[in-house]
């Protein structure tokens, strides 16, 4: 059965966190992580616009980093509202209904949304697993964030809604975090940042199965065998 986290990063107005706890009794969400509040999350605003909401607060965990709220996750989204399909690889951003065909059947999913003022650091985007950006169709592309949180929310739980039968052969946390690791190995030992990120949003994208996660790790293991080796001849050679 999948778990959904909303992961929240420095939050910096008060009454849209209220809104937030607000939708998120509303949307049933499991788990709640804010990293770095810019208030405290029990402030009397905060409580005010959580309505019913308000019991959620206190479950809410609070870290002083994303990699500690994104801990024991099987597939994490970011979200974004700057689209550059152009030439950011980082940036090349799915709409959120899209997500239904991506997120898993089971695990930890964590929604993540950034700042009022300024969104996601690129550091934080790299972090994820996936990028999304909801597309206006304007000018004005930056939603308020609460308001954001609401439309992911309705589509995550709307896709959860509409699962009937969990497919077999899904590849399982321990292989997607293998995965990971190889990913950001091959980025070192290649020195190739932008052509690894590109490799991650299409695995990620694709939601692989089991076998095919399989044989994607032993195939990122071996090429990165193979350019570290590579690399240390040429050093060797220098």
């Amino acid at each position: 059965m999948l778990k959904l986290r909303l992961v929240i990063v420095e939050p910096e107005g008060r009454i849209n966190m209220g809104f937030i706890f607000r939708l998120a009794k509303n949307f049933e969400v499991d788990e709640i992580c804010i990293v770095n509040p810019q208030f405290h999350i029990n402030d009397p605003e905060v409580i005010e616009f959580s309505a019913k909401g308000a019991d959620l607060i206190e479950k809410a965990i609070i870290k002083n980093s994303l990699s500690e709220c994104l801990e024991g996750v099987k597939l994490s989204i970011c979200t974004t509202a700057i689209a550059d399909p152009e030439s950011d690889v980082l940036r090349h951003g799915v709409q959120p209904e899209v997500l239904p065909y991506i997120i898993p059947y089971d695990g930890v999913l964590a929604l993540v949304f950034g700042r009022e003022s300024v969104g996601l650091k690129r550091e934080e985007l790299k972090e994820c697993d996936v990028v999304s950006t909801l597309e206006t169709g304007s000018e004005y592309n930056v939603l308020n964030l609460s308001h954001a949180v609401a439309i992911y929310l309705y589509e995550v739980k709307k896709a959860l809604i509409n699962q009937r039968v969990k497919p077999r052969y899904e590849c399982s946390e321990d292989v997607l975090k293998a995965i990971r690791r190889e990913l950001s190995n091959l980025s070192i030992a290649l020195n190739d940042e932008k052509g690894v990120r590109a490799l991650k949003n299409l695995i990620f994208r694709s939601a692989p199965r089991a076998a095919e996660c399989g044989a994607l790790y032993k195939l990122l293991k071996s090429l990165r065998y193979v350019a570290e080796k590579a690399k240390s001849l040429n050093t060797e050679y220098d």
